[in-house]
């Protein structure tokens, strides 16, 4: 009996060990199949910095200053048979109103011309050869052959003048004074196209704008020194106007320079550089105008930065910005970093 027992007990005790390796054999299979995470650390966010300083700051205001009522002139011809048979200008020359620039051939208008020339010439001198014989003999009487030669000294005027406003359908003239910036190359080999921009002369008056949306004050009579290269000029001032620019609504100011110096060498296309160092700003808070963020209209702030890098917005009253640094007017102190956009 208990050799039944005994039998039975091992049996179940097998039966059972046999379970638990098939159980944990099936647990290890069902913990290997499930997918594996990978969490990745905690990395803090970088920002670029700037340190919130206080002192002095120097502004400086930088201005360009072209030629009042600049403008640009193009010269062509009407039609493609023309000629060339002078060019009289280069790039870089000045030229003043009515001077020619390129002659063209007209042979036909200028033999008429030479012919009336010439005529008028004759008539003239027949006229002093009658008027001397007349002082010698005062009974000889010329009075009609004179008449009739002015006469004609008259007609051959209006001819010349007829055939010389003939020529300038042959002629490029300059409209206005200016400077020469553009010939065209072909007009050296006798070509000229009616397609083609023969010459450009760039005209404006003897002064020179500037404008700014700057409020530094400039008073008339007041000289300033402009710079092309490595040449400096005085300028004055000769009017200031105010007027709102349509296109971003801030207030704009025009200032009318003349030159109190010669500008010989300076073209019409020459845009001079004018720096003013404006009244130094004393004791102030300022930042990197890239610091500051606008909340709404007047309302700014910036983003602090504390030693665990972490970013808090503080509230901001600002002033004018100065060659790229705004003036702080409450909200931070020197030394605190802030972030940059």
């Amino acid at each position: 009996m208990r050799k039944r027992i005994k039998k039975g007990v091992a049996c179940v005790l097998c039966a059972s060990m046999v379970a638990a390796l098939l159980g944990g054999c099936s647990s290890k299979n069902a913990e290997s199949s499930k997918p594996s995470i990978h969490i990745e650390s905690y990395t803090k966010v970088g920002y670029d910095t700037v340190t919130v300083q206080s002192g002095d700051i120097s502004p400086i205001l930088n201005l360009k200053l072209s030629p009042d009522e600049f403008e640009t002139k193009n010269y062509k011809v009407s039609q493609d048979d023309y000629e060339v048979e002078k060019v009289n200008v280069s790039k870089g020359d000045r030229v003043k109103a009515g001077d020619i620039m390129v002659q063209f051939k007209a042979d036909d208008i200028q033999d008429t011309i030479k012919e009336y020339t010439e005529q008028k010439a004759e008539n003239e001198l027949l006229i002093e050869h009658y008027q001397k014989l007349m002082q010698i003999d005062g009974s000889e009487d010329y009075s009609d052959d004179i008449a009739s030669l002015k006469e004609d000294i008259q007609i051959a005027d209006t001819y010349i003048k007829e055939q010389n406003e003939k020529m300038k359908e042959y002629c490029l003239i300059a409209e206005k004074d200016g400077t020469v910036t553009y010939v065209n190359e072909w007009l050296g080999y006798g070509y000229a196209s009616s397609s083609d921009n023969l010459v450009t002369v760039a005209s404006g008056s003897s002064n020179y704008t500037a404008t700014t949306d700057d409020d530094y004050e400039f008073k008339k009579g007041d000289v300033y020194q402009a710079d092309y290269e490595v040449a400096s000029y005085d300028m004055k001032v000769i009017d200031v106007s105010q007027y709102e620019d349509k296109a971003t609504g801030k207030q704009m100011q025009k200032i009318l320079f003349e030159p109190v110096d010669s500008m010989a060498g300076i073209s019409e296309e020459d845009v001079l550089t004018m720096t003013i160092h404006k009244p130094v700003i004393s004791n102030v808070v300022y930042v990197d105008e890239k610091a500051i963020n606008e909340k709404s209209e007047d309302n700014y702030y910036v983003f602090t930065i504390n030693d665990d890098g972490f970013r808090t917005a503080v509230d901001v009253t600002i002033g004018e910005t100065v060659d790229g640094y705004t003036i702080i007017k409450s909200g931070l102190k020197a030394g605190e970093q802030v972030t940059v956009n």
